[in-house]
Order: C-alpha cells, then sequence, then structure tokens
C-alpha cells in the first residue's frame, strides 16, 4: 500500500545541482513507487543558506526556496515541502502546526546524510530510518563526539553507504550499531543514455575540505582529494583523452601547476547551478575520472559517488580510486577502481581501446545495481 515518506535533507541550504541530485533521487524514485512523498529540511544551526548568484550565505532562503520550486516543477515533484529556518523562526511550505500533522502520521521519515534535526517538541513518525552516505568520517566522529553518536542511535534504523561495514575486510568501528548497507538510488527514467562524441574525461567536486582530517589508529587520515590529485598530476601526458577538471576553491597554485601539466580546468558553478545544468555537464562528457579522499581510499569501507552512479546511468564510463566498491560492484568494464598513476593510466587507455562496450557496460551496472526503485524498496523492506 502506498506510504507516507517524508525525505529529510538538505536543498534550500545548498541549492546547487549535484547536492540536489543527491536527495532528488530519493524523492523521484519513491513518488515513481506510488507513495505520498515530502520534503522537509530544518536549517538546524549549520552554516547559513548558500546563494550561489551573490557567491556568499545569508539568512535569507529565498533563492533556496525558488530554486526548489522550480526544480520540483521541472520533475513533476508535487510541491509538498516543509523548510524551517531557525535563523528567522519561520516555516516555508507548511506552517508549524501543518508540518507537525504530517509528522503525526506520517509512516517513515528517511534523513539523508543525518543532518536534519530532531526536535523533541515535534511528532515522531512511526518509523524513522538515517542514512550515512559519508562513511568513515561518521563512524570515526562517532568515537570524538557522544552527542554525533545519540544523534544517530535515536533513529529507528541506521543505514551507511559503507556497503562492506561489520565484514571482516573494512576497518571501520561499528560502535555495537547494525548498520544496513545501502548505496546512491538513482531515477534511472531522468537519467536517459545520450550519445556523445566527447573526447574528454571530466569530473566536478571541491578541492578542500578544511577541518575533516580524522586520526584511526595513530595514523591521520585526509579528508580532501587534493593530496590524491596531485599524485597524478603528469596523467593527461599518458592516456589518449582530454582531462578535465571542475573543482571549487582550486588554489591559484594548484591551478598553474595542474594546467602546464595539459589539465583542462573549468569553473564548476555553471556546470552546478541546477540539477539541468549538473546533468547536461556529465552527458557531454566521454566518463568520469576522478580520485577518493584519503579516508575512503585508505580506510575501504565500499563507498561509491553518487556523482559516479549518475555517470554510469548515462553510459559513462567511470575510472576512480578504489574505496573498496570492486568487493560488490563488478568492475573492468564500465567502472575501473585503480590505486596507482600506473593502474589509472591504463584503465583510461582500456577504455579508448573499445568505449561502446565500456559505455553500454557502464549503463547495465548503474540498472543492475542503483535503480532507485531496487535501492529504495530494499531500504524500505529493511525499515518498516
Amino acid at each position: 500500500m502506498p506510504l507516507t515518506i517524508i525525505v529529510g535533507g538538505y536543498i534550500v541550504g545548498y541549492p546547487l545541482g549535484g547536492m540536489t541530485w543527491h536527495h532528488l533521487n530519493y524523492l523521484l524514485g519513491l513518488q515513481e513507487m506510488g507513495h505520498e512523498v515530502w520534503f522537509l529540511e530544518d536549517s538546524g544551526s549549520y552554516s547559513m543558506p548558500y546563494n550561489p548568484a551573490q557567491q556568499r550565505c545569508d539568512p535569507d532562503p529565498t533563492y533556496g526556496l525558488d530554486y526548489l520550486r522550480q526544480t520540483f516543477a521541472h520533475y513533476g515533484l508535487p510541491l509538498r515541502y516543509c523548510y524551517y529556518s531557525q535563523y528567522w523562526d519561520t516555516y516555508y511550505g507548511l506552517q508549524k502546526q501543518e508540518l507537525n500533522d504530517l509528522l503525526g502520521r506520517a509512516d517513515l521519515m528517511i534523513c539523508v546524510s543525518g543532518v536534519t534535526p530532531i526536535r523533541p517538541q515535534r511528532p515522531r513518525p512511526r518509523r524513522m530510518i538515517v542514512i550515512d552516505t559519508d562513511p568513515v568520517f561518521t563512524q570515526l566522529r562517532m568515537g570524538e563526539s557522544r552527542e554525533f553518536l545519540d544523534y544517530y542511535r535515536s533513529f529507528d534504523q541506521i543505514a551507511t553507504f559503507a556497503m562492506r561495514i561489520g565484514q571482516k575486510d573494512c576497518p571501520l568501528p561499528t560502535h555495537g550499531i547494525d548498520w544496513i548497507p545501502t548505496c546512491q538510488p538513482i531515477a534511472l527514467r531522468h537519467w536517459p543514455v545520450i550519445e556523445s562524441t566527447s573526447r574528454t574525461f571530466t569530473t566536478i567536486g571541491k578541492w578542500e575540505h578544511g577541518g575533516r582530517d580524522v586520526k584511526f589508529n595513530d595514523k591521520t587520515y585526509h579528508s580532501s582529494k587534493s593530496h590524491e590529485w596531485m599524485k597524478l598530476i603528469d596523467l593527461p601526458s599518458r592516456v589518449p583523452w582530454q582531462m578535465e577538471l571542475a573543482m571549487q576553491a582550486m588554489p591559484a597554485e594548484a591551478h598553474q601547476k595542474f594546467t602546464a601539466h595539459g589539465w583542462s580546468l573549468v569553473d564548476p558553478e555553471p556546470a552546478s547551478i541546477s540539477t539541468q545544468a549538473f546533468a547536461r555537464y556529465i552527458q557531454d562528457s566521454a566518463g568520469e575520472f576522478t580520485v577518493a579522499k584519503e579516508i575512503y581510499a585508505g580506510l575501504p569501507s565500499g563507498w561509491f559517488s553518487d556523482r559516479g552512479v549518475a555517470f554510469l546511468a548515462s553510459g559513462r564510463p567511470v575510472v576512480t580510486q578504489e574505496s573498496g566498491f570492486g568487493r560488490w560492484l563488478p568492475t573492468g568494464e564500465g567502472l575501473i577502481g585503480f590505486s596507482t598513476p600506473h593502474e589509472a593510466a591504463d584503465a583510461l587507455q582500456r577504455i579508448a581501446d573499445d568505449y561502446p562496450r565500456h559505455a553500454q557496460a557502464a549503463r547495465r551496472i548503474a540498472e543492475m545495481y542503483f535503480d532507485a526503485r531496487k535501492i529504495l524498496t530494499e531500504l524500505l523492506e529493511r525499515s518498516l
């Protein structure tokens, strides 16, 4: 029977294409399955909403709210949402009592990325599940912050993108939690395969993630990709593709070094200004080449990028640094993991030797392992 499901997340506060798709795939997938789906965003005490038009943060959520409404309309989602601004103590979409009524009758609330505050004065849905989308960082932070651990334990079920957690080959502490392994769903109907003649492998992301390094067993693991990118700076001279990076906050010195080594560097903002722009950027690429943060590569949990899923669904091969995903995903065609610069160059050459075969395999992997209907059906079965 159709359920009333609330997806808690973060769109108004960070209205950029990649972040939006991260949540939108849950909303679209659940709607396609016939459920009554609502989106809830609570600003909490996090950083103020980002306005990409002005490139600054501000308590005024007008830009993000307009963006959310336009995005929902574009994909045919009913305008079922509530945004609460803690900065202005104001509700949008639903008023306070309307939100409480919805929470009281909801069958399930899915809190994506654990960014939705649990406010004790609000009614609790029948069941609540939180999804850890940043494994390793999450599990290690739990060991340092009792408040953070208690937040996760306040849910009925706890899921994680660490697909190998609890297995002998995964070193992450479980903290006695019965984790549900899951992965990023993708609404395949909204990610068609479009033919491409591009000769460019690309990726889009952030150069640095300051203040998020973690320590495990007396070793510090970096949470920024910059350390891994530097190991591959000479890659363009070794492969038959153009190599492009759309990196936010890339320092001028690094920008100059990568340009001198043959990398094409572009502004990530136009490619992420909307969900449509983000999809076009992926579809205009030949495939994705990217690295993993050291915390993912050094402490392999089986995590796989939601952006990588979008490339695969679009029929774009993905070459990415191993994070343990090769233990549950098929690799070698369409998706190739690497651990060294030599392996990275070899993977890109193999794709060049038979691109159509790898493009078809990429879409096949998305259909078999990331189809939102499959992922969300399994998640609901474990949650209810």
